[in-house]
Order: structure tokens, then C-alpha cells, then sequence
């Protein structure tokens, strides 16, 4: 077996190791971490689809549903955390932006015709702006920032390398699938290894809400 068809298999794969952690412990987990578990349980069925379907309108169904949900559930997770008042208006416009372009998008192609790859990558971007936007945010927190010890550190770490490797990816997606022998396809190989690590970083954000969850009831049945 090839290393990128490997790498994509498990890249395929890994999305169960954060929503077989999350369905577990999900009565005990704040709302930053159900979030993360309801984007990994959304994201889990067009990717688990894809390791039996390569193509066809079923995937492209599912991948072009989850991506205006993705959308409001990060929305949810970043919103409580831009509050500045330029920054929160940034957040707000590329919100609609992302929707209004989801939306012409499927108006002119369909949602079961083709992949609209343009809508992940526009999505990508502004994830990694929002990111950016929550990290200028937390640098003026004195108490209270992000650390590594808290769960959102994790998501945030994950989204924030996995989003712009997607974003070019996907700008390139066509291309790839026209020229899968082209050597720019070996970027398939990057963009798998930063999948598995963003639901690795999920996963470990996921046990890290649960253990201080666990340390502030200690006798609570998490089972």
C-alpha cells in the first residue's frame, strides 16, 4: 500500500477516535467540547461514506450538506470569543459572506451534481481568520486566556492547522482530480496528515474536559 493511499485511509478513519470519546462522555462535557462533538458526529458521515463511495450524488449530498453546518457550529464555538467591536463586525460580515456564497454556489450548480469544493475553501479562509481573530482577542486578556490547559486550546490548535492546508487543497481539488498522477496530487499526503492530527487535538481536548469535569465531581457516575 502507498504511503498517500495509507495516510488516507486512516485520515478517513480517525474521525471515530474523537466521536467514540465524545458520545461517551458527552453528558459531562462543556459546550465548547459538544460543539467539536456534533461538528466530528456531522463530519463522520459523508467522510465514512467516502471509504465505500468514491463519487457519485449520495457523497455529494452529504460533503455539501455538512458544509453550511460546520459553518454554524464553529460559528457557535468562536462567537462568545470575539467580542471587540471591529473584530466582532469582521466576524459577523464573513459569516454572511460564507452563507450568501454557499448558497449561490448550490443555486448554480446543485447540491448533488458536483463536490462545490469553491464552498470549502472560502469557508477554510475564514476559519483561519477567525482563529486569528480569537488569538488577537485572548492576547488582550490579562486572566482567563487560552492556555494548554484548557480543551478550547486543542480545537483551536486543530482548526488552525488544519484549515488552510484544506483551503489549498480544495482550491485545488478539480486539478487533482483531472491529473491524479500530477505531482502536486502528493499534497493529498499533507492534507491527511493534518486531518488525522486535528481529530487527534479534538480527542485530547475531549479527555481534558472530561478529566476536569471528573476533578470538580468527583462522584459523579460518568458512565
Amino acid at each position: 500500500m502507498q504511503l498517500q493511499e495509507a495516510l488516507s485511509t486512516l485520515s478517513i478513519w480517525c474521525v471515530v477516535m474523537p466521536l467514540l470519546t465524545g458520545c461517551r462522555y458527552f453528558r459531562m462535557l462543556n459546550a465548547d467540547s459538544r460543539i467539536i462533538v456534533g461538528v466530528v458526529a456531522l463530519a463522520a458521515i459523508p467522510q465514512l461514506l467516502r471509504a465505500y463511495i468514491d463519487s457519485g450524488a449520495l457523497l455529494n449530498v452529504t460533503y455539501n450538506l455538512y458544509t453550511p453546518l460546520e459553518v454554524v457550529l464553529l460559528y457557535s464555538l468562536f462567537s462568545k470569543r470575539i467580542v471587540q467591536r471591529n473584530r466582532r463586525r469582521i466576524f459577523i460580515v464573513t459569516a454572511v459572506f460564507s452563507c450568501m456564497s454557499y448558497f449561490m454556489l448550490t443555486a448554480w450548480y446543485g447540491i448533488s451534481s458536483r463536490f462545490i469544493n469553491e464552498a470549502v475553501s472560502i469557508n477554510d479562509l475564514i476559519y483561519t481568520g477567525w482563529a486569528l481573530l480569537v488569538i488577537l482577542e485572548q492576547y488582550e486578556v490579562d486572566e482567563g486566556g487560552i492556555n494548554i490547559r484548557t480543551p478550547f486550546f486543542w480545537y483551536l490548535t486543530g482548526l488552525i492547522l488544519y484549515a488552510p492546508c484544506t483551503m489549498l487543497v480544495f482550491s485545488l481539488w478539480r486539478y487533482i482530480r483531472l491529473h491524479p498522477d500530477a505531482v502536486i496530487a502528493n499534497i493529498w499526503i499533507i492534507q491527511s496528515i493534518f486531518n488525522i492530527t486535528m481529530y487527534l487535538l479534538f480527542t485530547i481536548g475531549i479527555l481534558m474536559d472530561h478529566e476536569e469535569g471528573s476533578r470538580k465531581n468527583p462522584t459523579t457516575d460518568y458512565e
